[in-house]
């Protein structure tokens, strides 16, 4: 299963296409398929659904094809004209008319749309030559296979975006493919960075730096149901992109913590950046995979730090650990305050996926060199608060 499609298709046979327009004249029906194929370098899928004959040309229903891909409807008081409208997308067609206009421009299908009473239904359904919507949707057409009476495009693009306004402008980023947008509610928006990446349920926030730095916080939930997470960071100076960061987490926690005493971290799973706010340097950096010490394949996630200590989450197996930041000394800290039955329940359950409880672990406070946290295992009632003393590390 790949990442961010859970249901990836993967295409067995190759199509032997035909030309589009060669079927006799007949009435509108559903024996016939359109799939839509997208393949990127993480996963390929396929979107299909009914086609219909009309004229000799297969017709698709525009309303739905334009939703899946981020636009949507709206007609006019006669309900003849209908508009499509996504980010950077806009279509316009007419019933009865192989005029339509795509994003500001006139384009003359190869034979007129028609609406539609739908069932169930306030708006008509519009229905458009299948060439036309999928080149209008920004994909490719592929070709018409007589045999399967199946019709086939690619690679059409995702038109729908989650934005947040900060400092008089409006930002904007793409789901599909993850390109980040500026906006001043006049001009054309301008690209000012990708994510390189598709997004799925996204948390976008974004503040300044008390010495002008500004920073994108980006989080991802991807999967089902959901249950992954992500996180990019995007560092501007002066309005130009000067540090960009990627984290992919899986089921495990992402970063608590994103500054520590006046410095930006940045955290890739890997290698943690502590940048000087300001100037965008790399102040120091220190390598968890070294700290965690559980081999080179880990991801770690950061709870808490202090000049002398951190305390990091490996995604793997959920466990957290406590890191002497002068020795580079950690250990896991389920090992030292949990009994030994409850030590066993946590080495059962190691590598359970999210519906495990991992070490039920939660860092609550820090008093002198007393660790406090929160023991709160998924399998157990036994809820209570146990410490742990740094000076046993720190001094070992």
């Amino acid at each position: 299963m790949n990442k961010k499609s859970c249901t990836a298709l993967l295409l067995s046979a190759a199509l032997l296409f035909s030309p589009l327009a060669v079927q006799p004249a007949q009435a509108a029906g559903s024996s016939y398929q359109f799939k839509i194929i997208t393949k990127t370098d993480q996963y390929s899928s396929v979107y299909q659904d009914a086609a219909y004959m009309r004229n000799g040309t297969l017709y698709v229903q525009l309303n739905y094809l334009a939703s899946n891909y981020g636009l949507e409807a709206n007609f006019d008081a006669t309900g003849k004209r209908a508009g499509f409208n996504g980010w950077l997308k806009k279509i316009g067609v007419r019933d009865g008319s192989k005029t339509a206009v795509v994003d500001g421009k006139i384009v003359t299908m190869s034979q007129s749309a028609y609406f539609k009473k739908e069932k169930d239904s306030k708006e008509p359904g519009v229905y458009v030559p299948f060439k036309f919507a999928v080149e209008a949707l920004g994909g490719t057409y592929v070709g018409y296979n007589a045999k399967t009476k199946v019709v086939t495009a690619k690679n059409l693009k995702k038109h729908d975006v989650v934005s947040t306004s900060y400092d008089g402008m409006t930002y904007a980023i793409e789901k599909g493919g993850g390109n980040v947008f500026s906006w001043d509610g006049k001009g054309k928006p301008v690209k000012i960075a990708s994510l390189q990446g598709d997004l799925d349920w996204v948390d976008f926030k974004i503040r300044s730096t008390p010495k002008g730095l500004v920073l994108f916080s980006i989080s991802n939930s991807y999967g089902e149901p959901h249950i992954n997470s992500e996180t990019y960071q995007l560092l501007f100076k002066e309005g130009k992109l000067i540090r960009q960061n990627h984290a992919d987490f899986g089921w495990g926690r992402s970063d608590l913590i994103d500054t520590y005493n006046g410095q930006i971290l940045m955290n890739d799973g890997k290698k943690l950046r502590l940048i000087e706010d300001g100037t965008g340097n790399v102040a120091e950096t220190l390598d968890l995979i070294k700290l965690g010490n559980k081999g080179a394949d880990q991801q770690y996630s950061i709870e808490a730090m202090d000049d002398d200590m951190l305390l990091i989450r490996n995604s793997h197996d959920y466990q957290l650990a406590v890191v002497d930041r002068s020795s580079g000394r950690s250990v896991v800290l389920y090992k030292e305050v949990l009994s030994s039955a409850e030590q066993q329940n946590v080495d059962i359950d190691s590598g359970g996926g999210p519906m495990g409880s991992g070490d039920g672990l939660t860092y609550e406070k820090r008093v002198g060199n007393i660790l406090y946290f929160t023991y709160n295992p998924l399998s157990d009632s036994g809820k209570r608060t146990v410490t742990y003393d740094l000076s046993k590390l720190i001094n070992k």
